[in-house]
């Protein structure tokens, strides 16, 4: 099934940053640095980095994306964010960062190539740079779904390996998603490299 990710956007108008996004600010001691915002969709996290002094490299292959992501930033915090237009799994080697952040976003990596891009991610950190972001488990209701990757917690565990877990938290409930009611399995991650 493809999603219609600009209807998507126009669903979640409105929405504050995301509960992970903000962990991970709260861990932040350091200055602002430089974050990717990979699947950065309708810019809300993109624009509080911005706003917050960061510069920011914003990925998402929706058509859209520019326009939507610097919308109303002032000039000097828009100067600060660079947007990208395509899939962030094709963007090869990712720029050295503060912080990596991929809210839900990356379970719509095709899986073959989920593994690379998991590597370029944790390269991309530099020492004390922080990964926050979602990663779906098998008990998600949309399991099985083309194009989609899916983990089990053994499996994330391992992919955070050597790096400092603040915060796993296994999310495994029925819930809302923009097209209706779903069971999600999630993984709300955020870790120190």
């Amino acid at each position: 099934m493809a999603f219609d990710w600009s209807q998507f956007y126009e669903k979640q108008g409105g929405r504050g940053v995301r509960p992970t996004f903000e962990t991970a600010l709260a861990a932040w001691d350091g200055e602002p640095g430089f974050a990717l915002d990979l699947g950065c969709g309708d810019g809300v996290e993109t624009r509080a980095l911005a706003e917050r002094g960061w510069r920011v490299l914003a990925v998402d292959a929706d058509p859209g994306v520019a326009d939507r992501v610097v919308d109303g930033l002032a000039p000097d915090a828009a100067a600060r964010v660079d947007v990208r237009s395509a899939a962030f799994e094709t963007l090869g080697e990712l720029p050295q960062a503060e912080l990596v952040y991929a809210g839900f976003a990356l379970p719509f990596c095709e899986p073959g190539r989920f593994p690379y891009l998991w590597a370029d991610i944790r390269d991309a950190l530099v020492p004390g740079g922080l990964f926050a972001g979602e990663l779906f488990g098998p008990h998600d209701e949309w399991f099985g779904r083309p194009r989609m990757n899916f983990h089990d917690r053994r499996g994330v565990e391992g992919m955070l390996a050597g790096m400092d877990v603040l915060t796993l938290v296994e999310d495994d409930r029925r819930g809302m998603s923009f097209e209706g009611p779903k069971h999600w399995h999630v993984f709300h991650i955020v870790a120190r490299a």
